[in-house]
């Protein structure tokens, strides 16, 4: 999974916005569990997954799904792809690498949490321990494509060790809560986290 952006530096050391990104994700044969932290000006399901031409059957958000028909295009509930907290399954016929681009998330915008199972993507571009992802305690079981944690009280336990950009997680809460990761995209040691009720 990859995410490649551009910044200029002046003599000064101002910086500037950060250019377009191209993501790719690279998709095994089956059911992908993934999210996509670029922002595409487009963000129709048919233009994000474009790349992937009819070797995409299918699309599982929560709570919303799309065929893709060879001839008649994208059908069902899925017409927009969100990129902020959202996360899918992607189907594919054969192994293939899903590119897109658009600018980076914004990654002060807090997902929002409610009480059950929240399909939602990690937003920054490399991987960080949950310990550092996020607080202690959410009171919220994850689990990834073949890897889950939960809390004990004390500390993170489990196969799932850190969050990674463009894959996607199942969050099983106790109560509502909004979300804030803490993560880096270059710099990794300003970090910030905080988590509140909703």
């Amino acid at each position: 999974h990859d995410d490649e952006s551009i910044q200029s530096v002046d003599i000064n050391d101002n910086k500037s916005e950060y250019s377009e990104s191209v993501m790719s994700i690279h998709l095994h044969a089956g059911a992908n569990l993934v999210s996509i932290n670029v922002e595409s000006e487009d963000t129709d399901i048919s233009s994000v997954l474009s790349s992937l031409g009819n070797n995409i059957t299918g699309a599982i958000g929560e709570g919303v799904a799309a065929n893709n028909d060879p001839e008649l295009g994208w059908m069902g509930s899925l017409d927009e792809i969100e990129s902020s907290c959202g996360a899918y399954w992607l189907i594919v016929n054969e192994e293939d690498i899903l590119l897109t681009n658009g600018y980076p998330t914004d990654r002060t915008i807090p997902c929002e949490l409610h009480a059950g199972a929240n399909l939602i993507g990690y937003p920054y571009r490399y991987p960080i321990s949950i310990e550092e992802a996020i607080p202690g305690d959410i009171g919220c079981d994850i689990i990834g494509e073949g890897v889950a944690t939960s809390f004990d009280g004390s500390e993170w336990v489990g196969s799932l060790t850190e969050l990674e950009g463009s894959y996607g997680y199942w969050f099983i809460c106790e109560e509502a809560t909004d979300i804030t990761f803490n993560g880096c995209d270059e710099n990794c040691d300003e970090l910030t986290r905080s988590t509140q009720p909703a």
